[in-house]
């Protein structure tokens, strides 16, 4: 299977170079978000009540907005099938996961300790591996950026093994957050003490150290695999506000539920959203450009459909669609008792003409006869159309055999009129035609073929009778006309 064209892929953020705008606006993004921080970071221990709804809250948030993500996100590889995005995927779902287990365990939420059999230091210890994690993902995604598959000169990942591969991957996710999860609850008897009475110890101080200095080589590397496509400057900007978030609630504050507390958790919120925001944003858009597309690709096959029904010399309906208006045509009068009309017409002693005055000729002729048969069509469900060579037809639906003789003679006439000259006609010294015209009989089960049949035979008397005239007699039951 062929790699995507280059246009295809750049409809995505995920593949599309970064330019100067987009560039801009990251720089005037982060300088935002460490503006706030300078901010808030001087009030980082001052104190503020508790609220008790606000980590159900804000975890839901979290968890809402990290699952959508990581769905966006596997929808892109699912078509581009870059590994660098099923890692970046799989760690928005890692984050999502983990923060649904550390708002189990988080006390006075659920239950006093948490769930899970949460201790004192079980929650501090989820924050950890939470915030640690997810630097390790983007750190992997950076390094796999140029993994797409006309990097690696290969058409990538089977399309049909991504829906197991991404399955294949969430469960392994999931795995890793219970084991995790075990580890913070289970074994957190064998793990430091984070925080004790309330407040952050010095071993609190080293591991967040370490998980800070884990984001910078996250934000480094990043930086560093160039070029940039635009999800790479909005994950720069996440991992700005996730340094952010791990500074005031984990470091310059003092406890939990203090200013600097609930400002990285604003920060923890802005860094979920982001990049959701961006791809909402991208789908919304690329809806649009589908919409658009989907009225432009309707008008073409409409006008596709329109061409292959005319005749392109002389602009007429052409064989195709006449035979299927005529089938169409009998139905209905079959259906609703109306009568059906059919008038073949033969431009006489044609080959003469071409072979006197030459093809190109010919076709202005045969241009302009059209124009003049078209004209003597009053009715919009008169069609007529061109039947082959010289030969035209008139399909005339709720016309009587009377009513068929005055159009086929206001069509022979508008011929005459036309006066072009044929020297070497034996019937007159300009263009004629003949025709004949036969009607539906009801009173039998009478095909296409066989009302086409009784057309003819009355062309081909008008015919022996001398050409320029219209013969239109009553159709009798005969075989097919082939």
């Amino acid at each position: 299977m062929q790699s995507q064209p280059q246009n295809e892929r750049n409809a995505f953020v995920s593949a599309k170079p970064a330019g100067r705008r987009e560039l801009r606006f990251a720089m005037a993004a982060v300088l935002v978000s460490a503006a706030i921080f300078g901010a808030a970071a001087p009030f980082a221990t001052m104190h503020i009540a508790h609220v008790p709804a606000f980590i159900p809250a804000y975890q839901a948030a979290l968890v809402i907005s990290d699952l959508i993500t990581a769905v966006l996100l596997l929808g892109q590889f699912n078509f581009l099938r870059s590994r660098a995005l099923l890692v970046l995927a799989s760690g928005y779902l890692f984050t999502a996961f983990i923060a649904f287990s550390h708002a189990l365990t988080f006390p006075g939420v659920f239950s006093a300790t948490g769930l899970l059999g949460a201790g004192p230091q079980s929650t501090a210890w989820m924050f950890m591996f939470w915030k640690g994690g997810f630097p390790l993902f983007v750190i992997a995604y950076a390094l796999l950026k140029d993994d797409a598959p006309e990097a690696r000169g290969t058409s990538g990942l089977p399309r049909d093994r991504t829906g197991i591969i991404i399955l294949a991957g969430a469960a392994t996710i999931l795995a890793i957050v219970c084991a995790l999860t075990f580890v913070a609850t289970a074994m957190q008897d064998q793990l430091a003490v984070l925080i004790r009475e309330g407040r952050f110890t010095p071993a609190n101080t080293v591991v967040v150290s370490m998980l800070w200095m884990l984001s910078i080589l996250a934000l480094l590397v990043l930086w560093w695999r160039r070029p940039h496509t635009v999800l790479d400057l909005w994950l720069l900007i996440v991992m700005c506000a996730w340094l952010f978030d791990i500074a005031l609630s984990a470091v310059l504050n003092a406890t939990r539920f203090d200013l600097g507390w609930y400002a990285g958790r604003i920060y923890g919120l802005l860094a979920a959203s982001f990049l959701l925001v961006v791809l909402l944003i991208e789908y919304g858009k690329q809806y649009s450009r589908l919409a658009h597309l989907s009225v432009k690709l309707s008008a073409a096959n409409a006008s596709l459909e329109r061409l292959s029904l005319q005749d392109a010399l002389t602009g007429l309906a052409n064989r195709r669609f006449f035979d299927r208006y005529l089938a169409e045509q009998i139905a209905v009068a079959y259906r609703y008792k109306r009568s059906l009309a059919l008038v073949l017409c033969d431009v006489d002693a044609f080959k003469a003409y071409n072979d006197s005055y030459g093809h190109q000729a010919g076709d202005e002729c045969l241009k302009r006869i059209a124009a003049a048969i078209r004209s003597s069509c009053r009715r919009p469900a008169d069609s007529p159309a061109r039947y082959g060579g010289e030969e035209f037809a008139l399909i005339l639906p709720d016309t009587d055999l009377a009513g068929a003789a005055l159009i086929a003679e206001a069509a022979r006439d508008a011929v005459a009129q036309l006066n072009i000259p044929h020297a070497h006609s034996p019937t007159a010294a300009y263009v004629t035609l003949s025709g004949g015209g036969a009607v539906l009989l009801r009173t039998i089960d009478m095909s296409a073929g066989q009302l086409l049949a009784a057309a003819d035979q009355a062309m081909y008397q008008a015919k022996r009778l001398g050409r320029n005239r219209m013969v239109c007699a009553p159709a009798e039951p005969q075989h097919e006309h082939v």
